[in-house]
């Protein structure tokens, strides 16, 4: 995985505050690949095992989970559910075998591999015959009114150059580009679905500060004098201040999803 690579502290902040950025469509990623009991499921870029810790949770069934990542700062937060079995590596080279798994997720990592085809083909490799696959990742960058507000304050407070790592985010969300990546690695019944959740926060600048500090200008940011961190997050509060009621941020995210299967 490329893009989107954390080190020192921000695994662990990434844990507490990306999951509330993404968490609306966890679970829904995980229904999508429909876990049956005694299913091999493998979380492909699990970072610090969103997803991968919610498997049972949000299936009910009885599933071995793996989860794999090449960053191993994630890894070392991810380590602390033991139920999970966790692998560093690569998403196009794998270290398992044909057809080891019935499920594979992939929560928003897809448009950060420097080799999507690969990738995917990759992850058709490691499914059984007649296993599933199921991807999540971002909708149009102007359809993501928070990553908006961020990004752009970004660009005002640290410069054009500091907003070039997000662009890969956004990078996949074309349907035909991800059934042309599901049909490359020769998976049949694709589907993509696209759907919109609200991301709740009851305390607003907590969450963009905490999850400033997981995103690559973590550094840039956590420089900043304390006054400009605050003005920083209440500019970026400015520009959502249309999406507050009175419980906090209530601002629409919109997702892709991709699911497939391999032929049996």
């Amino acid at each position: 995985m490329s893009g989107y690579q954390l080190s020192g502290d921000a695994p662990t902040l990434y844990a507490r505050f990306a999951g509330k950025v993404i968490g609306a469509f966890t679970d829904e990623l995980i229904q999508a690949g429909a876990p049956q009991d005694g299913d091999r499921v493998l979380d492909v870029a699990c970072g610090t095992g969103l997803v991968a810790a919610r498997v049972r949770l949000a299936s009910q069934k009885l599933c071995a989970v793996t989860g794999i990542d090449i960053n191993e700062g994630m890894l070392g937060v991810a380590r602390n559910n033991s139920e999970v079995e966790w692998r560093q590596g690569s998403a196009t080279s794998m270290p398992f075998a044909d057809g080891s798994f019935d499920l594979v997720l992939c929560q928003q990592g897809l448009q950060y591999f420097p080799d999507r085809p690969s990738a995917v083909q990759e992850m058709a490799r490691v499914l059984v015959p007649g296993g599933r696959l199921a991807v999540s990742v971002w909708g149009a960058y102007e359809r993501q009114p928070f990553h908006v507000a961020l990004i752009e304050e970004i660009g005002q407070y640290m410069g054009a150059d500091a907003k070039a790592p997000f662009d890969l985010a956004f990078s996949l969300n074309k349907a035909e580009e991800l059934r042309q990546l599901a049909a490359g690695a020769r998976l049949t019944d694709i589907r993509v679905r696209f759907t919109h959740r609200t991301m709740r926060h009851a305390a607003p600048a907590e969450l963009i500060a905490g999850f400033a500090a997981t995103t690559p200008i973590a550094g840039q940011f956590l420089a900043m004098p304390a006054d400009r961190q605050r003005a920083f997050v209440g500019s970026i509060l400015e520009r959502l201040s249309s999406y507050m009621d009175d419980g906090g941020l209530a601002v629409p995210q919109e997702n892709h999803y991709l699911t497939a299967l391999k032929p049996a």
